[in-house]
């Protein structure tokens, strides 16, 4: 009697268990096994600084899935503290090493996907290693940081980096009373951003105690004891018994690359729209993956965890046998940094400018909701529009209330290619307690159509 067709996923988070769901889908008699390295699989890596804050207590409130329920409920074998160390294409096989034991074995596959996430870019700093020098990519790095600021009550917590994780951190650390310090080599917060969003995040944060220092670059780290007491700058040291590096992500690679993989955007697996990588029988998804960005057409490197997951579902229905395609991304984002709402999608004006197209930026001022109706919020819109045809590259919206869900209405504009004339003809809802009657998605679409008609 012939084996069972076998898959085997390198890593067990939102790609990973998305690819081994899927194909139990599609072929429930597959033989389906998870190698995570970590403790933990399937959980809300996006929750985790909410669980730092104390919003969410227990870290198992973010775990969607455990590896009993995995096998239970699904069928799928799930192997965690099992770390992937090689991937031998000719035998078509992985070795696999236990954490626990320390035993090395190899597993054969018929099939394999590889779902190993994104790395935290750790320069190398002096001291960068010293304890209390943190990163957050998994919900390890939670737990450690939620068990230090508990244990040990850190006073100074200096974050590097701006974007979308610092910024959220600084909401998180500031409920956990620490005096927050943000660095960040860039002329603004949330570095992709238009500046008339980035100054609103600015102001918000400085309302609420955190100080920003701008333009600044980080030299190294001080410590007493191996543990962290400073962070140098090249303006200064910073006191910190905490410094969190939020400086971006960078695809988990170098297994596919040691295997011969072809890697593509950033270093990432490259990938075709069925998420075949240049091996056959070996797919990728996820933050290790580069994707097809629907506003210019190129591969680009987007780490999110709705494209993980997408991705991740595609990989795996196709491993068992079907033919879905993954179209792209538009890079949708939103974050909440204290009391405020910041979203984007598509180009932002940087990214139009580096793609050599020719665009205009148009910003306007709504409203959350009806005039007449108590407690509506102001919302600034930012879109960034090509130029003689209009097509609408991309939206940045900033508010108190009401931004998250109408930037989804933005992005799916942006997957049907639409003109700012073709987005101010939308059939929005309305109803005072939710909108005005020209939702600010209306007025910003016909003041840049308006800039338009004037050789704008």
């Amino acid at each position: 009697m012939s084996p069972k067709e076998q898959l085997v996923v390198i890593g067990g988070v939102a790609a990973g268990m998305s690819a081994a769901s899927g194909a139990k889908r599609v072929k429930p008699g597959m033989e389906v096994l998870v190698f995570e390295k970590d403790s933990y699989i399937s959980y809300g890596l996006c929750s985790v600084p909410y669980f730092i804050s104390d919003d969410v207590k227990e870290f198992k409130d973010l775990i969607s899935l455990t590896p009993e329920e995995a096998e239970i409920e699904r069928g799928i074998r799930v192997f965690t503290c099992h770390e992937v160390l090689k991937i031998d294409v000719k035998e078509k096989s992985v070795l696999v090493k236990s954490r626990a034991s320390g035993e090395e074995l190899p597993i054969r596959f018929d099939k394999l996907v590889i779902a190993t996430g994104g790395l935290p870019v750790k320069p190398p700093l002096p001291g960068i290693d010293l304890d209390h020098v943190f990163t957050i990519r998994t919900l390890d790095d939670g737990i450690n940081i939620k068990k230090y600021i508990d244990r040990q009550g850190p006073s100074r917590a200096v974050i590097v980096g701006g974007g979308y994780i610092g910024m959220e951190m600084c909401e998180s650390f500031r409920k956990r009373g620490l005096d927050v310090t943000v660095i960040e080599r860039t002329d603004r917060v949330l570095g992709t951003m238009n500046s008339e969003i980035a100054e609103v995040v600015e102001k918000e944060i400085a309302a609420k105690g955190v100080i920003f220092h701008r333009e600044t670059s980080v030299l190294g780290f001080n410590g007493k004891n191996g543990t962290v007491t400073g962070v140098v700058t090249d303006k200064g040291e910073f006191e910190a018994d905490l410094a969190l590096l939020c400086v971006g992500a960078r695809p988990n690679s170098l297994l596919a690359k040691d295997a011969g993989l072809e890697l593509g955007v950033s270093g990432a697996i490259r990938v075709d729209e069925f998420m075949k990588t240049s091996v056959p029988d070996i797919y990728a998804a996820g933050d290790c993956a580069e994707a097809i960005h629907l506003v210019t057409g190129k591969k680009v490197y987007v780490p999110l965890g709705t494209t993980a997951n997408k991705q991740g579902r595609v990989a795996g229905e196709n491993a068992a046998g079907a033919g879905k395609v993954f179209d792209g991304i538009v890079g949708t984002a939103v974050t909440k940094v204290f009391d405020l709402e910041v979203a984007r999608t598509g180009l932002s004006a940087m990214e139009a400018e580096r793609e050599g197209l020719a665009h205009f930026t148009s910003t306007i001022q709504g409203r959350s909701r009806s005039s007449a109706y108590p407690a509506g919020k102001p919302i600034i819109v930012s879109y960034i529009v090509e130029q003689g045809t209009g097509r609408l590259l991309g939206a940045q919206m900033v508010g108190k209330e009401g931004v998250a869900h109408r930037i989804d209405t933005l992005a799916a504009c942006l997957h049907a290619r639409m003109t700012v004339e073709d987005v101010s003809r939308l059939d929005l809802a309305y109803a005072p307690p939710f909108a005005t009657v020209w939702d600010p998605i209306l007025i910003a679409a016909h003041v840049a159509a308006n800039q338009i008609k004037k050789g704008g």
